[in-house]
C-alpha cells in the first residue's frame, strides 16, 4: 500500500474516454489536486480479485483532476490515480463518494492532505507512517555494507517492531476500517501446539499429531479473513486471492469430494457480504466444474445442489442456472460409485448381432467410446489393446467398446490390422442414448465398471491404466 509501480497498458490508457465534469451532482465526486504536477492525464483505477484495472481518465486542468460519474457508486476496496509512466498512489473507498485529495508532486503520500472521510485521513496517516518505515527500511539494507551485522540486525528488528506495533495499533483503535480487515488478512496465523499422540507401543505416533494439525489448519485457515467484508475482493492479490487461491489449489487439492463440500459450505456461511458469497459461490462451483482431479465433478454437483438448485445464488440469468442443473443432473449419473445401466449396441451396421454390457462377466469391464474419424483415437486404441493383451487375464478384465461414428468399415479394417479382439460394437443403434447418458462430447473416453457396472474409475488416460488397475487392486480410490 505505499507508492510504487504499476504496469498499465498504454492501450488501455488510450481507450478509456477521457471524463466529462457533470453539472448534476456525481455518484461518485473525486479530486485530486497535485502541486507542480505536468503530466496531462491522470488515471484512476481499482482492483478487482487481485488485478489492477483502469476506470476513469481525467486531463489535467491547473493541476486538478477530476473523476465524476453521474450514474455509478463505487464499491469499497482500494483503489489508485496514476500517471502514464506508472507512478501511483493508493487510496480507500469506504462508502464515501465525494473525496478531496491534495498533495505535491514531490511526494505524493507524504504531502496528502484528505477531505471528505475521516476513513480516507485515518488510512493515509498509516500510509505516512508506513511509508516512512520503508524508507528507514531500505536505508538500512542500503547501508548493510557499511555497518557491523549486530547493528544491522538490530535496526531491522527494530523497524520490524515499529511496523508490526504499526499494524496492530491501527487494527485495535479502527477495528471495522477496511484497513484493519487489509492487514489482518497479512497476519500470520496462530497455530496452537497440539498434544503428543502416542501408539499402543510407547513411540510418538507423529503421523496422527500431523493430521490432527492439518485437520486444524484445515478449519482455521481464513481465521484471519473477514467473509463479511466484501472490499477484500478489491485489493491486492497478496492480500486476499493468493491467500484464497493456494487453499483450494494446495491445501484442499487432494482432499475427499465430501470434505471438500463440508468445508466450501462453511466458508460460504461465514460470507455475510453479498458480493462475497456471490464470489465464493460462483468460484468454488466453476473451479470443480473444471477440476481435472478424478471424483471432483461431485463437487460441482454439490453446489449447484445445494445454492443453484435451491435459490440460494441467483446471480445468474434462469438459462445459465438451468443449464448448470442439467448438466448436474446428468454427471449425478455417472460420479464414482455409481452403477450404469445396461447398454446394448449391435456388433455391425445390419444389427444382426447385439453386445450387452451385462453380458461380460469379468471382474473388470472397460467401457471405451472411440471413433475411427478421431486422430487421437487411433493412437490411444492401440495402446489400450497393448494393454488388453498384456494384463487382461492378469486383473481379470474385459472390453466393451462403442464406435461412435458411422464408418464401420474403416472401423472394421482398423480393428483387423491391430488385432483387436475385445467386443466392439456400432454405438449409431443403442438400447439407450449412451451420448447423452454419459455426456460424450469427445473421444476417447474410458469407464472402468466392476462386474456389477459399478463406476470405479473414469476418463482415464490410456497410459495410466496400469496404474489405476494396481490401485483398485488394493482397495480402490479413497474418494
Amino acid at each position: 500500500m505505499k507508492g510504487g509501480k504499476i504496469l498499465i497498458s498504454n492501450i488501455v490508457l488510450a481507450l478509456l474516454a477521457v471524463t466529462n465534469c457533470f453539472s448534476v451532482k456525481a455518484q461518485y465526486d473525486i479530486t485530486i489536486e497535485i502541486k507542480n504536477f505536468k503530466t496531462d492525464t491522470l488515471l484512476m483505477g481499482y482492483f478487482w480479485h487481485g488485478g489492477p484495472y483502469a476506470l476513469d481518465t481525467s486531463v489535467n486542468s491547473n493541476g486538478k483532476f477530476a473523476f465524476r460519474k453521474k450514474n455509478k457508486t463505487l464499491e469499497d476496496g482500494i483503489y489508485f490515480f496514476s500517471d502514464t509512466k506508472g507512478r501511483y498512489c493508493e487510496f480507500l473507498i469506504c462508502k464515501d463518494q465525494n473525496l478531496k485529495f491534495k498533495t505535491s508532486d514531490e511526494d505524493w503520500i507524504k504531502n496528502m492532505k484528505v477531505k471528505g472521510s475521516k476513513n480516507e485521513e485515518v488510512y493515509f496517516d498509516y500510509l505516512v507512517k508506513s511509508d516512512d518505515l520503508g524508507k528507514q527500511y531500505q536505508l538500512a539494507v542500503g547501508n548493510r555494507e557499511s555497518i557491523s551485522k549486530q547493528e544491522y540486525e538490530d535496526k531491522v528488528k527494530i523497524l520490524t517492531e515499529r511496523n508490526d506495533s504499526l499494524k496492530n495499533d491501527f487494527i485495535k483503535n479502527y477495528p471495522d476500517h477496511i484497513l484493519s480487515k487489509i492487514l489482518l488478512c497479512t497476519q500470520p496465523l496462530n497455530v496452537p501446539e497440539f498434544p503428543i499422540i502416542y501408539k499402543e507401543d510407547g513411540s510418538v505416533d507423529s503421523v496422527a499429531v500431523q493430521h490432527e494439525r492439518f485437520c486444524w489448519y484445515k478449519l482455521h485457515y481464513f481465521d484471519n479473513i473477514d467473509f463479511g467484508c466484501g472490499a477484500l475482493l478489491n485489493t491486492h492479490k497478496k492480500i486476499f486471492m493468493d491467500n484464497y487461491e493456494r487453499y483450494w489449489q494446495e491445501v484442499m487439492k487432494y482432499e475427499k469430494a465430501d470434505s471438500i463440500l463440508y468445508y466450501a459450505e462453511y466458508w460460504i456461511n461465514k460470507a455475510t457480504d453479498k458480493k462475497m458469497f456471490e464470489f465464493l459461490v460462483k468460484d468454488i462451483t466453476t473451479r470443480y466444474l473444471q477440476s481435472p482431479v478424478m471424483g471432483h465433478d461431485k463437487v460441482y454437483v454439490g453446489m449447484v445442489d445445494k445454492y443453484l438448485k435451491t435459490g440460494k445464488y441467483t446471480a445468474l440469468t434462469p438459462s445459465d442456472i438451468d443449464a448448470n442443473i442439467q448438466r448436474a443432473d446428468t454427471w449425478r449419473n455417472l460420479l464414482i460409485g455409481k452403477t450404469v445401466p445396461d447398454l446394448a449396441c449391435p456388433e455391425n451396421d445390419d444389427k444382426s448381432a447385439w453386445h450387452h454390457l451385462d453380458e461380460l462377466q469379468s471382474k473388470y469391464k472397460i467401457l471405451v467410446f472411440w471413433s475411427i474419424e478421431c486422430g487421437h483415437c487411433t493412437t490411444e486404441i492401440p495402446k489400450l489393446n497393448e494393454f488388453y493383451k498384456a494384463y487382461h487375464k492378469i486383473y481379470d478384465l474385459e472390453v466393451f467398446a462403442v464406435h461412435t461414428e458411422g464408418d464401420t468399415k474403416a472401423r472394421d479394417e482398423f480393428i483387423e490390422n491391430n488385432g483387436i479382439t475385445w467386443i466392439n460394437t456400432n454405438g449409431l443403434f443403442a438400447s439407450y442414448d449412451w451420448r447423452e447418458y454419459f455426456n460424450i462430447e469427445k473421444t476417447p473416453v474410458v469407464y472402468i465398471l466392476d462386474s456389477y457396472d459399478k463406476i470405479l474409475a473414469k476418463h482415464i488416460p490410456i497410459d495410466n491404466l496400469k496404474q489405476v488397475m494396481d490401485v483398485l487392486e488394493r482397495g480402490g480410490f479413497d474418494l
